[in-house]
């Protein structure tokens, strides 16, 4: 997973601040500018050098390959033995989407994304205007994560509950089709 980080800068997680989770944009980012700056006076800018230090540690040591890059025979074929038929796969393996608020730049894809699809399955929250994703409305199609600009932000996670699709008829109609 990637570095948690807003306008290309990494940021240190605030979690809560007065009890309730704020987003990095609007009024509440200058409740978060306020309480970065009141952190780093007390701590004498060592909030501020701990987080620089550490950003540019990774930076710096990023990891070096082993082996040589593969070549284009090496890599042909490799995925062959995870393609299959339809009725290989279990339906008891769904996923849905998780947002990561504390990545989200609020830009409205994946909300524009999962409507205009017909799933409707993102509201954004009326006081943060952060998505919400609802599970049980969630198909798991993974649209969302396809179009969204931060890497990691949204993420995949197993469901909790059972998925029951919802197509507009049930599945025991006794009326005439007409």
């Amino acid at each position: 997973m990637n570095e948690r980080q807003q306008g290309g800068k990494p940021v240190k997680e605030m979690g809560t601040l007065g009890g309730e989770h704020l987003p990095y944009f609007g009024p509440a980012r200058a409740v978060r500018a306020k309480a970065w700056a009141q952190e780093c006076s007390q701590s004498a800018g060592g909030v501020s050098l701990a987080l620089a230090e550490r950003h540019l540690d990774r930076r710096l040591c990023r990891p070096v390959p082993r082996s040589s890059p593969p070549t284009v025979a090496d890599i042909i074929g490799r995925a062959l033995d995870k393609v299959g038929a339809y009725n290989e796969l279990s339906n008891k393996e769904h996923v849905v989407a998780l947002v990561d608020e504390e990545m989200c730049i609020n830009c409205g894809k994946c909300y524009m994304t999962c409507n205009d699809t017909g799933y409707q399955a993102i509201d954004f929250d009326a006081k943060t205007h952060l998505p919400v994703v609802r599970e049980a409305d969630c198909t798991g199609c993974t649209l969302c994560h396809s179009v969204c600009p931060v890497p990691d932000c949204i993420r995949m996670v197993e469901r909790k509950t059972l998925y029951m699709p919802k197509r507009g008829i049930p599945v025991a109609s006794t009326s005439p089709v007409p």
